[in-house]
């Protein structure tokens, strides 16, 4: 705990150097600094008794207590042909995500070096932003306070090594050899490395195609247990709308040698209101009936409204009403003291960048 406040107040002190003392004829620094904080207060109708919302979310699960999503810290470093990320992190983010990970990892958000091998191929390794999906863990860059079902149980992170081809301006191909889905450390009794691939196509302004996919063994050997994971998403913007689709499809085998299948699907809408408003709305469906992915198995649909206030460009206070729906009664109500079918929740959050 000792090194990490030395690490903190290290970030603290170079950001106020660079940006506070910074004189404007200073030439441009190779390095740059900057933080993230999220907080947030949710209420689950359902009250449950030990505070936490459906397994399934990983973000924003904290009920009836207020409570912060993810602070970063981060520095970064550019040169023409070396760089590099360091970000440390807090939250319950960090403490959902990471808590399989050795203490060390469970403070780490980012962690990676990379060198350009030619003219736009640049080879990074480290822990890094998976390529999977379209949100992230920074809120203030997704469209929804809360995270989708299918982010949620999908990698945030991978460990590895990552190719990264920038074909044109429109155009990116990458490839990756990981730790596995979504690890820093392996299973010590798991040899196996994870493949993954994704291309990001940008046809027009404010048009994003993305395929990406993993393949690899998620059991520890002798067994050996294939996954291949697919996700699509199609987002476009244009003047005051925007719009997203994405589907995830996965498939792993079994010890008998079935196979099981998972997948979710989800669409957004958003508009700008007004100047600082941003009204958005969101439906969604998730079936991993065996298991895989969530525990206990889980076929589950939602829907989400949320209404964003931008106080500053630098900072945003968030509003979202969010229900799933089960066909069997898999949520507990504590005030009826039986299974529900249904879910219901109110949270707001507060996010600023600097």
């Amino acid at each position: 705990m000792k090194s990490f406040c030395l690490l903190v107040l290290f970030f603290v002190t170079q950001f106020v150097t660079q940006n506070v003392f910074a004189q404007e004829d200073k030439p441009k620094s190779k390095f740059d600094f900057s933080g993230y904080v999220e907080t947030y207060y949710s209420y689950d109708f359902n009250q449950p008794s030990d505070h936490l919302r459906p397994h399934f979310l990983y973000n924003f699960n904290r009920h009836n207590e207020f409570s912060v999503n993810f602070a970063s810290l981060k520095a970064s470093y550019q040169e023409e042909n070396v760089r590099a990320n360091f970000a440390l992190m807090t939250g319950t983010y960090a403490q959902y995500n990471m808590a399989g990970e050795p203490n060390w990892a469970q403070f780490v958000n980012e962690a990676s070096v990379g060198v350009k091998i030619v003219d736009r191929l640049w080879l990074d390794i480290g822990i890094m932003p998976s390529h999977i999906g379209f949100e992230s863990w920074y809120g203030m860059d997704c469209w929804h306070l809360s995270r989708s079902l299918m982010a949620e149980n999908s990698p945030y992170f991978l460990t590895g090594g990552r190719l990264t081809f920038e074909w044109n301006e429109k155009l990116d191909i990458i490839f990756w050899a990981t730790n596995g889905w979504q690890n820093v450390q392996r299973n010590p009794r798991n040899q196996s490395i994870g493949f993954g691939s994704g291309v990001n196509y940008r046809p027009i302004e404010g048009m994003e195609i993305n395929y990406a996919n993993y393949f690899g063994n998620e059991s520890p050997q002798p067994v050996y247990r294939a996954r291949f994971f697919n996700n699509f998403y199609l987002q476009y913007e244009k003047n005051k709308w925007g719009a997203t689709f994405g589907a995830d499809y996965g498939i792993e085998d079994t010890y008998f040698s079935f196979v099981n299948h998972w997948y979710g699907v989800t669409a957004s809408v958003k508009r700008d209101l007004f100047e600082k408003f941003i009204l958005a709305g969101r439906m969604e469906y998730y079936s991993d009936p065996r298991g895989v992915i969530v525990d206990q198995g889980v076929k589950v649909s939602g829907g989400s409204l949320n209404l964003d206030y931008i106080v500053t460009p630098s900072s945003m206070l968030r509003l979202e009403f969010r229900q799933f729906y089960t066909p069997d009664e898999a949520f507990f109500e504590l005030p009826a003291a039986r299974f529900s079918k249904g879910n219901t929740a109110i949270t707001t959050s507060m996010a600023l960048r600097f």
